[in-house]
């Protein structure tokens, strides 16, 4: 052990966080890549390398490599002995100085030396001011250009790197781009490359400037030439050795991929792609294709089981449809905002309008009020006029990338349909509008289709019928007008393609519209257009089948709240709609959905950033924890393999990850999560083999976190690292945060967890002991003793910022607090200044930093309200725990139908972030509900599932299927009748599952008797504050029944509030509840003046009286009281309700 702390403390004082481990896997991978011994020469200008500390550090560093055999030679040298070259694979000139070159160096003999070696096949690389020797050689006439860049930590760190298009085998390893440098200190770097308009006349651009996560594709840092047979790769800055460098594994990392592709020996599977700075054009091309015969469009079926969200009158409000590989964008009026195959933008201003036989004019559909339909596998439309009814049916494919959309129309008369698109193939961000080219389009009437394409052919769409067109119009246009009886296309300067379709239709008549789209080249394209067309009506029925088999499948809960059932199953199916696949990626979730028109352009004259549809760390992991819950295992494996593929040489976990390929490593918290998501699935999958297999990984996190311990306080910091949670405003900016030091304290368990299973003792000792060293740290220093409430974070200093925030519920869920400090903070989320009508706040609302629409400071977020809730039900705040759950599950009514926004305002109920459908705001009902309200907890190593029903106590009866832990699969059904609640279990699987038994009953209930399978039972019995608990346990191998008779019992109701868009925060709150002997008390929150209604169960009647409360009435079970709030210049009034038993 003594050994194991020694490497993880020792390597903190070397170079950046780097390990041994980490820095001998950096050599072995290189060693392998190269087949044979590197003879590299390197350049220099002075007799003496230890002359310059920079040149030094880069000498020191090719000696270190065993893989190179290094030669130091001078300019002068090779003036003297041209011979010296020879033997040599590549050479390197490493030029820190900004002064000019040597006589020596600019000799013509010297030169020509030096370009006789690469002519016969030897390659150079030129470094920082070494880059304006191109011109000296004679490889380039262009003159470089030269910028300074300050570089100041603004809490993101310094990183600044080169970045490819898509790929280039130099950055093999590191995901077409690389932060080579992150300085300890802030400073100014030199850059020599081609600035703004200035381009390379012979060279090709291999990379640009990638400051943070901007690409500046103006800035043309790393250039390739081909001389003769060899190459030369000029690299103009960031190349820094001698100064400490957070990120020194992807400078080596990068350095060393530049000399073997030099030497032709790196072994890549990177294809070798350029920076294209000619002029943009949009053309025409002639498509010709062989024709295809497809069928006629028939009629589709009604699908009448699936779930639906109906309204009359349509509303400006979104909706979406996301599958594996589309995404289908718009509003509920009419037409398609956008369509995203990943990783880029198909097709966006879909329209479509009516000229009906009897009228010149052409009825737009955008500008009508709909009836409208949303389901998991479709988006509906019906048009009704007064001579005609107009049906339109939007789907899309699971797995493919393609969407189809249906036309039914019914008309006294026939009709002409005129449907209007565009197309700019516009590549996911952090790219630029015109990164793949120029635009080109084409008609095929083999396919029937419209056809756009970029340069290199990669990226192909296609849009077409199973209806001939009356007419087709395509162009450079932006938009058409209808001049007389022809329309004709606007002209634009805009990089994009506008097509315009008509098509006739009968009185009686139906067709579909197929539109596809990818970026594997036209050949994958066509096929996925073919399969489509071929039979639209049948991916419309396996998307409603998918969707069918999927809730069929998934854990489903049941109950006799209506809303409740609706809303899970909706939360189930908005949170499978964010698992896509991206070619060349993965599979993985992605954040969240909206157009480019929402919130930042990522600072682009055109947006490429539809919402959040890409690949998040944090986001994935919270949202991972539900899908494993609900059994999906699948899926989570995947997510992890992604995380896994794309994980940094230092271990780190991404932070964003683009459908497009950029990966960035921002966050503090995604390593953690990213333990924290494993250990996870393995406690409900029970797959070893997988974390066996990603054990790698997993240390390599683990190992990570450990390093970034820069004080060696045993906290993982923001510090150098990234942010996590907050990412920006007043609340920004802590050593470490209590919600990361929790993360840790939590990853350090489920890492010692995989390692017991792994039989990895030493390391889950470890692991184990640290894990409750942290959390002693976290009680001890985070606590604020004065306020009752945990410290926002702990500053460089050591001070701590007390500012009171949702995010200790994060340490509440994880069960890292001393009990003593947790109802303080319990009861405060419940009350008014945390918790609006809608959900919960990031901070209170009296607090002096709050602002209602503040993305981090003041904004309610369904996350917010899932941490609260399952914070709340992790310590016996069961009524405010399903309150929260339902403040989440009831915003699928209000914008975008069926699913749940991202962020809300603080204040008035509205939206108040990028995305109205939010992945882990989808989790947050399903977390809590699985976790919280049933409790379930997993280990599928041991065969155990532990199962705690905290359910309102008015619920009699409640359906719990597919339950998974492992191969094992448990159901149950709940039936309460008087004086007796009966469980009945049913379980397949090979072996039989323990269930850890703990139902809960309303506290003061009088437990008579349990028995299992008509036997007694062995049994306890503990009270908390809101419920009695029953503890038993029991195996179970097909099926089992529990009957548990008890008497009497009281608790309050959950207090569900259904706020309507508009209204405002601030209501009534059940803040706590506790029974005392014959007194039971109910501490409630509420505005002045205000009269409001309080619900009680009891199985029977024992109220004698009520204090502070007008009795209204006894009805089923409960009580119903009146409780006034007198009238007061506070915001809000507590008052305590006690009920008086017999």
């Amino acid at each position: 052990m003594k050994l194991f702390n020694n490497f993880i403390w020792l390597n903190l004082k070397r170079i950046s966080f780097l390990s041994l481990f980490f820095l001998t896997a950096l050599l072995i991978s290189d060693t392998a890549a190269a087949k044979q011994v590197i003879r590299i020469g390197f350049l220099s200008t002075q007799k003496s390398v230890k002359a310059d500390d920079e040149v030094s550090a880069a000498y020191k560093f090719l000696k270190n490599n065993q893989s190179y055999v290094v030669t130091r030679i001078t300019f002068e040298q090779i003036k003297q002995d041209p011979k010296l070259l020879d033997g040599n694979n590549v050479l390197w000139f490493h030029k820190p100085d900004s002064a000019g070159f040597s006589e020596s160096a600019v000799d013509k003999s010297v030169i020509c030396t030096i370009n006789n070696f690469i002519s016969d096949g030897g390659g150079l690389l030129l470094t920082l001011d070494a880059f304006r020797y191109i011109n000296i050689l004679g490889l380039e006439k262009q003159i470089p250009g030269i910028r300074y860049q300050k570089i100041k930590d603004q809490g993101n760190g310094r990183k600044l790197g080169l970045h490819a298009l898509r790929s280039h085998p130099i950055f093999d390893g590191l995901h077409g781009g690389a932060n080579i440098w992150n300085g300890y200190k802030d400073n100014v770097a030199r850059k020599v490359g081609f600035f703004g308009s200035s381009v390379p006349r012979n060279g090709k651009v291999v990379a640009v400037n990638w400051a943070y996560i901007t690409l500046r594709d103006s800035e043309k840092l790393a250039v390739e030439y081909r001389y003769g047979k060899g190459k030369v790769l000029a690299i103009g800055a960031y190349t820094y050795f001698a100064p400490r460098n957070y990120n020194r594994l992807s400078l080596e990392k990068f350095t060393n991929n530049c000399l073997l592709y030099l030497a032709n020996a790196l072994k890549s599977k990177e294809k070798a792609r350029y920076w294209s700075y000619s002029p943009l054009k949009v053309l025409p091309f002639t498509e010709t294709t062989p024709s295809v015969n497809f069928p006629r469009s028939k009629s589709w079926g009604e699908n009448s089981n699936s779930l639906a969200f109906k309204l009359q009158r349509a509303s400006g409000s979104t909706w979406d449809l996301g599958e594996e590989r589309i995404l289908m964008m718009g509003k509920e009026r009419g037409g398609l905002d956008e369509i995203w195959i990943h990783p880029f933008m198909a097709f966006r201003d879909y329209k479509v309008g009516v000229e009906f036989s009897d009228k010149d004019s052409v009825c737009w559909l955008d500008e009508q009020r709909p009836e409208i339909e949303a389901r998991p596998e479709s988006f509906t439309r019906t048009y009704r006029f007064p001579r005609a009814v107009i049906k339109e049916i939007m789907t899309s494919d699971i797995h493919q990338p393609a969407g189809i959309i249906h036309y039914a129309y019914k008309g006294q008369s026939p009709a002409k349909f005129i449907i209007q698109f565009k197309s700019n193939l516009r590549f996911m961000w952090p790219y630029n509008s015109d990164a793949l080219g120029s635009l080109y389009y084409g008609w095929s009437d083999g396919l029937n289709a419209f056809h756009v394409k970029n340069k290199s052919g990669e990226f192909n769409v296609l849009i077409g019928s199973n209806k001939k067109p009356l007419e087709k119009r395509f162009g450079r246009f932006d938009g058409f007008s209808k001049k007389g009886t022809v329309f004709e296309g606007k002209p634009t300067t805009k990089f994009q393609v506008s097509g315009l379709v008509a098509y006739a239709v009968q009185k009686n008549d139906q067709f579909d519209v197929v539109l596809v789209g990818t970026d594997e080249g036209k050949k994958a394209a066509f096929k996925y257009y073919e399969q489509a067309m071929k039979n639209p009506e049948k991916i419309y029925k396996n998307t409603i089948r998918y969707y069918r088999d999927f809730l069929d499948t998934s854990l489903m809960i049941t109950t006799p709240d209506k809303e409740f059932n609706q809303g899970y199953r909706w939360a189930l199916v908005g949170t499978d709609k964010f698992y896509v696949n991206t070619p060349g990626i993965g599979k993985s979730l992605v954040a969240g959905y909206a157009t480019t028109a929402r919130g930042w352009d990522g600072s682009q004259k055109v947006s490429g950033r539809p919402g959040y549809a890409w690949y998040f760390g944090r986001d994935g992991q919270w949202s991972g924890l539900a899908l494993s819950d609900y059994g999906d295992f699948g899926k989570v494996k995947s997510e992890l393999e992604v995380y896994q593929k794309y994980q940094a040489l230092s271990g780190k976990i991404y932070h964003e990850l683009t459908t497009s390929g950029v990966v960035h490593y921002d966050a503090a918290d995604a390593t953690p999560l990213y333990l924290i998501l494993a250990g996870h699935y393995l406690r409900w999958s029970g797959d070893l083999n997988f974390i066996r297999k990603s054990w790698k990984h997993i240390k390599k996190a683990i190992d990570f976190c450990f390093s970034t311990d820069w004080n060696q306080d045993h906290l993982i910091e923001n510090t150098h690292v990234g942010h996590g949670w907050i990412e920006g405003g007043p609340l920004y900016g802590a050593q470490t945060t209590l919600y990361l030091a929790s993360c840790w304290a939590e990853a350090l368990k489920e890492a010692s967890y995989m390692a017991k299973n792994l039989g990895y003792e030493k390391e889950a000792k470890y692991y184990h002991k640290e894990f409750r060293r942290v959390t002693g740290i976290i009680n001890r220093d985070f606590w604020n003793s004065k306020k009752k409430f945990f410290y926002y974070g702990k500053l460089a200093d050591g001070s701590f910022n007390p500012e009171k925030t949702v995010l200790p519920a994060v340490s509440l869920y994880f069960n890292l607090i001393d009990k003593e400090k947790v109802f303080p903070m319990l009861n405060e989320y419940g009350e008014n200044s945390f918790s609006s009508n809608w959900g919960v706040r990031i901070l209170r609302e009296s607090s002096p930093l709050f602002n209602p629409r503040g993305y981090h400071d003041g904004s309610v977020w369904p996350l917010f309200t899932g941490w609260a809730a399952l914070a709340e039900y992790s310590h016996g705040q069961y009524t405010q725990g399903f309150s929260h759950i339902m403040n989440n599950l009831l915003v699928y009514k209000h914008w975008a139908k069926g699913y749940i926004e991202e962020v809300l305002n603080g204040e008035i109920y509205k939206p108040s972030g990028v995305c109205d459908h939010q992945c882990w705001s989808e989790t947050m009902v399903l977390q809590p509900a699985l976790e919280g309200m049933l409790g379930l907890k997993a280990d599928a190593m041991e065969n155990r599932l532990s199962l705690s029903p905290r359910l309102p106590f008015n619920w009699n009866s409640i359906k719990v299927e597919h339950i998974r832990v492992g191969y094992h699969t448990l159901s149950f059904t709940l039936r309460r009748d008087k004086g007796k609640t009966t469980y009945y279990f049913f379980h397949t699987g090979s072996k039989s599952l323990k269930v850890d038994f703990s139902p809960q009953f309303p506290s003061g209930s009088v437990i008579n008797g349990i028995f299992l399978d008509g036997k007694p039972v062995k049994n306890s019995v503990i009270s908390n504050r809101q419920a009695k608990s029953v503890n038993l346990n029991f195996d179970i191998k097909d099926k089992a029944t529990i009957v548990i008779y008890h008497y009497g019992g009281i608790g309050v109701l959950p207090n569900i509030l259904h706020p309507v868009p508009g209204s405002r925060a601030g209501g009534f709150r059940i803040v706590s509840s506790k029974l005392d002997g014959k007194s039971y008390t109910v501490v409630v929150q509420g505005k002045p003046g205000s009269k409001e209604i309080l619900k009680i169960y009891s199985p029977v009647e024992q109220v004698k009286s009520v204090v502070n409360a007008e009795m209204l009435h006894y009805k089923n079970n409960i009580y119903s009281v009146q409780v006034p709030f007198p009238k007061s210049s506070n915001k809000y009034l507590v008052r305590k309700i006690k009920f008086l038993l017999r």
